[in-house]
């Protein structure tokens, strides 16, 4: 009977190792298992799937860098260029601007002289007129390209100048012989356009020029600081000059010059 009990334990310990519910308990562990090694294969494919994406993004990054920086150096290129091309439009506008400006310049200083010229040939026509209307005035004469006016009246020194200044003439000056005798030709008593007014001694006619030239009559001039104008006296003579008193009333020979 002992061997019997024996044998139902130990038959029934192999019957519950061999039982469903115990069959189900082991593969449950080695399912643990495969799903840990599992889950590491795929975390180890994943992190290499983002080690290659990060490596794909490096390199996209690298080449739009580059492509930018291409790009960015091109842009420069063409903004140089324009530049250059802009700067160099620009001096050609400046030196046409130049060029303009001179030839401005040029035509204004040319209708300035050319206005000048005609301003300058309307006085001198102006001029002309009015001389050859005074010309027409009886007492005046034509000599060596000169006009001469002899006075049928008599004045000062002085008021005998005036007299000549207002139709545009002076007292005659007289620089040589010809001109000496054409003087004494009309035989008065007249005066001319000599004085040592300013400078005792020193005489001068009424342009300002120094007397070179002279025919005093003998002892003359020797009035002094009382006699301090020039006269035609002795015209009988051809040295006819004589220093008189400024005040004296006598005929007088204005000369008139034309504009050369």
């Amino acid at each position: 009977m002992v061997l019997h009990k024996e044998e139902y334990e130990t038959s029934a310990t192999y019957e519950e190792v061999g039982s469903p519910l115990y069959s189900n308990v082991i593969p449950k562990r080695h399912s643990d298992k495969g799903r840990k090694a599992s889950s590491a294969a795929s975390g180890v494919q994943r992190y290499r799937v983002g080690a290659i994406t990060l490596g794909l993004l490096a390199v996209v990054q690298l080449v739009l860098i580059i492509y930018l920086a291409f790009h960015m150096e091109a842009r420069n290129k063409n903004l140089t260029e324009e530049r250059d091309e802009l700067k160099r439009k620009l001096d050609v506008l400046v030196l046409k601007q130049d060029s303009w400006r001179a030839e401005r310049d040029n035509l204004t200083s040319m209708n300035s002289e050319t206005e000048g010229r005609s301003r300058t040939i309307s006085l001198e026509r102006d001029e002309l007129k009015k001389k050859l209307n005074t010309l027409a005035q009886p007492g005046w004469t034509l000599f060596r390209s000169r006009a001469y006016y002899i006075s049928p009246t008599k004045k000062s020194w002085q008021e005998s100048r005036a007299y000549c200044q207002s139709v545009d003439a002076d007292l005659m000056i007289i620089n040589s012989r010809e001109e000496q005798v054409f003087a004494n030709s009309f035989k008065l008593h007249m005066w001319i356009g000599l004085t040592d007014s300013e400078t005792e001694g020193t005489w001068k006619w009424v342009d300002g020029s120094p007397l070179t030239t002279s025919y005093w009559g003998s002892q003359e001039p020797n009035g002094k600081t009382e006699e301090n104008c020039g006269e035609i006296k002795s015209f009988t003579t051809e040295r006819s000059w004589n220093d008189g008193t400024c005040s004296l009333q006598l005929n007088w020979i204005c000369e008139m010059k034309f504009a050369q």
